[in-house]
């Protein structure tokens, strides 16, 4: 969960003296809590760990010849939060510093192009806020502070709403990361050690945080994690196979259906556009299997169900169609809805057709739901990978036992969305 998103300005103040204090000026600090504020922001980051990410900015910066602007993502060391950062050096030098607050167990990985996102749209903010300083405009400068704050609130309110996921965009969850879909390969494969499982990931990031990466296939119940008690090695005594193992008893595809809803409708109403919109449902399924489509269409599909602007709008058309002069406006005001009316369209989920005055309606061409599918292929994997004991990937009697257990107790078990 967001704690909040901090902008600073970093300043160099020079005494009298010539001694140098240099210091980060609050702009505006927002806050999910408000348990926090101006006065007890240090709660969640202390000061060294705003120098520390400056640093992480800054460092190479000289011989930038206008500005230098970048994204950040660390852990913090004095208190127990990740951010985003986002740094901004101004054409005169000023250089800003936004810093979004997460949680340590937050996959902070899901919310980062809405905060580069927002980093652009600061770009132009903080370029106006330091030509008003130079100016010393300060009605301007009020401005200027209203929309940053309004930009940071909005950010954390379009985090929140990219939190809260349905069971539909947590499968996405898994085909939208290379992890993820790691995971899923080797688990369609056979049983394996969270040990392993590390390791293997490690190849796609330094370090990955399995449990985060197993909780959507947790939450959809798609995985089993069980202790196995290790078996003695006949040669060396050494114990082997001895740990937490992760094992697949449900499988998972993202399906395009029908949009039965709206066919139903359309069909109870005599509507004019039945005819039509009956016919492009029939040409794109007569075409289409969902255990053979391309895994590129998946992750573009997984992609675009996690924004929050275009679930929305999909949601919502699940049920209505309308004309393309009247697309409700329940998009951000930050979204251009032509370009996602066009991704869509692209991607075949929806479509436009033409009425008998020659009036463009939208209608979701396809609907997308979750097929679960009862992992049956892993039976005569999982007995081929007992039984040949000197090839990778063996595994022991306990884990082989283990899984066919497994599949037999969770086969009645339903997941439903």
């Amino acid at each position: 969960m967001i704690q909040g998103i901090l902008t600073f300005q970093f300043k160099i103040n020079q005494k009298e003296t010539g001694e140098i204090e240099p210091e980060f000026e609050p702009i505006q600090l927002e806050f999910r809590d408000e348990t926090y504020n101006e006065d007890n922001y240090s709660v969640l980051i202390a000061e060294n760990d705003i120098f520390a990410t400056f640093y992480q900015h800054t460092t190479g910066l000289f011989g930038v010849k206008y500005s230098y602007s970048n994204f950040y993502t660390g852990r913090l060391k004095e208190t127990p939060y990740q951010i985003i950062s986002y740094f901004k050096q101004s054409a005169d030098g000023s250089q800003f510093l936004a810093i979004s607050i997460f949680e340590l167990d937050d996959e902070i990985e899901l919310f980062e192009d809405l905060i580069k996102e927002m980093g652009n749209r600061l770009d132009k903010i903080f370029d106006k806020l330091t030509r008003a300083k130079s100016s010393k405009q300060v009605s301007l400068i009020s401005n200027i502070n209203i929309r940053l704050k309004n930009e940071v609130k909005f950010t954390i309110f379009q985090v929140d709403r990219l939190s809260n996921l349905d069971k539909l965009q947590k499968v996405s969850l898994i085909y939208n990361s290379v992890e993820r879909m790691k995971i899923l390969e080797l688990l369609r494969d056979r049983p394996i050690s969270k040990r392993e499982m590390k390791d293997i990931l490690e190849k796609f990031k330094s370090t990955p945080n399995v449990d985060i990466l197993l909780r959507p296939f947790l939450e959809l119940n798609l995985i089993r994690r069980d202790w196995i008690k290790g078996e003695k090695d006949k040669k060396t005594g050494e114990i082997k196979h001895q740990g937490e193992y992760l094992f697949l008893v449900k499988d998972i595809l993202m399906a395009r259906i029908p949009n039965e809803n709206l066919l139903n409708h359309f069909k109870e109403t005599k509507n004019e556009l039945l005819t039509e919109f009956k016919q492009r449902v029939i040409d794109f399924f007569s075409n289409y299997d969902p255990y053979t489509q391309p895994v590129e269409e998946t992750k573009k599909l997984a992609s675009i169900m996690l924004n929050p602007d275009v679930y929305d709008f999909f949601v919502l058309m699940r049920h209505n169609h309308y004309p393309l002069d009247k697309i409700p406006k329940i998009f951000s005001e930050f979204a251009v809805t032509e370009i996602l009316l066009d991704d869509l369209k692209d991607l075949n989920i929806i479509t436009e057709i033409k009425d008998d005055k020659k009036r463009s309606w939208i209608l979701l061409l396809t609907d997308i739901k979750p097929l679960i599918i009862f992992p049956e292929y892993l039976l005569p994997k999982i007995r081929e990978a007992f039984k040949n004991q000197d090839t990778d990937g063996a595994i022991t009697y306990e884990i082989a036992k283990k899984a066919l257990t497994l599949l037999e107790i969770t086969y009645p078990e339903k997941v439903t969305f």
